[in-house]
């Protein structure tokens, strides 16, 4: 894990990746029309057994030099305009990411894997 390190006279600030990675999830949560995080099959299957809320899961994050890249992987609610949902992501992401950390944010790359339907929601609440 690479960590962001800043000196100041009475010692270090270490942000880890994983909180930079917290931070962009609760933003793109927020976002209207992000239906979900996309998980892949053995991350989606190991949160079955956790209890807690993962806002890390759909995220990755690169930290280099203070330079921050985020990937994103979201599903989107059907009759959205997905260039503007995304466009909303990069900028809440961005803005959310730099100020609570003082890091650069050089790209938020929006990865759309999925559209969820009324249809497809209302089934998957019956299953559960």
């Amino acid at each position: 894990m690479t960590e962001k390190n800043q000196v100041f006279e009475d010692g270090q600030v270490k942000i880890s990746d994983e909180v930079v990675t917290i931070i962009a999830g609760i933003a793109t949560t927020g976002v209207k029309g992000v239906h979900s995080m996309h998980t892949g099959l053995v991350e989606g299957f190991s949160n079955l057994f956790s209890s807690k809320n993962n806002y890390s899961k759909g995220v990755k994050v690169v930290i280099e030099e203070n330079v921050v890249t985020l990937d994103i992987f979201i599903n989107v609610v059907y009759g959205c305009k997905i260039n503007d949902v995304a466009a909303e992501i990069q900028r809440t992401v961005k803005k959310e990411v730099e100020t609570m950390t003082d890091l650069t944010v050089s790209v938020v790359n929006i990865h759309v894997q999925n559209i969820v339907t009324e249809k497809i929601e209302k089934k998957d609440e019956e299953n559960q």
